[in-house]
C-alpha cells in the first residue's frame, strides 16, 4: 500500500510541476506577445500633413493656382481653370493653368494637403536625377535568376499538396 501512495505522490509532484510550467510559459509568451504587439507598427513621422520646410538642396518646385482666396480674380481663376480640364495632356494642363490670373512658381516649397479644388490647383514637382542604364550582364543574371526562382518554387509546391493554393484539388496519381 505504501508503494501505491509513492507513485500517487510522485505524479501528483510531476503534475504540478507541469501545469506550473505551462503556466509559466504562456505567461511568458502573452508578455512576449503583448511587448511585440506594442513596439510594433509604422513609426509616425513628426509634422506628417504639413508642408516640409524649404531645402535648399531639394529639387522640389510648387505650381499652384489658388481658387478661392485669389489676389487677382477668384471667379476668373476658377473658369479658367474650368477650361483647362479638358486639356489632354500634363504639360498642356500646366500650360494652359500658367495662363490663369494668380498662378504662382515657387521653388523649394511643397503643397499642403488641403490645396485641392475648390480652394486650390496646386501640383509638386519634383526633379529626379538619371541613374545610368544597368549593365547588360547584370539584367540576363536577373532573368536568369528569377527563372530559377520560379522553377524552384514550382517544384517545391509539387512536393506539399497542402501548400501554394492547390489543397482544394485532389493530389495528381
Amino acid at each position: 500500500m505504501r508503494l501505491c501512495d509513492t507513485r500517487s505522490s510522485r505524479r501528483s509532484r510531476v503534475s504540478n510541476w507541469r501545469r506550473r510550467a505551462t503556466r509559466g510559459l504562456s505567461v511568458g509568451l502573452g508578455l512576449l506577445l503583448s511587448l511585440s504587439l506594442s513596439c510594433g507598427g509604422t513609426p509616425r513621422r513628426k509634422g506628417a500633413g504639413y508642408p516640409r520646410p524649404p531645402d535648399p538642396r531639394d529639387n522640389a518646385t510648387r505650381y499652384r493656382l489658388r481658387l478661392r482666396e485669389n489676389a487677382v480674380d477668384p471667379g476668373e481663376a476658377f473658369r479658367c481653370f474650368g477650361s483647362c480640364q479638358e486639356q489632354q495632356t500634363p504639360k498642356g494642363y500646366l500650360d494652359c493653368l500658367s495662363r490663369c490670373p494668380g498662378f504662382e512658381v515657387t521653388q523649394h516649397e511643397y503643397c499642403t494637403k488641403d490645396e485641392v479644388p475648390p480652394v486650390a490647383a496646386c501640383f509638386t514637382v519634383r526633379k529626379i536625377k538619371r541613374t545610368p542604364k544597368p549593365p547588360d550582364a547584370l539584367v540576363v543574371i536577373a532573368v536568369i535568376g528569377s527563372f530559377l526562382l520560379v522553377i524552384g518554387a514550382e517544384s517545391l509546391c509539387a512536393t506539399a499538396h497542402s501548400q501554394c493554393g492547390y489543397s482544394s484539388y485532389p493530389p495528381p496519381r
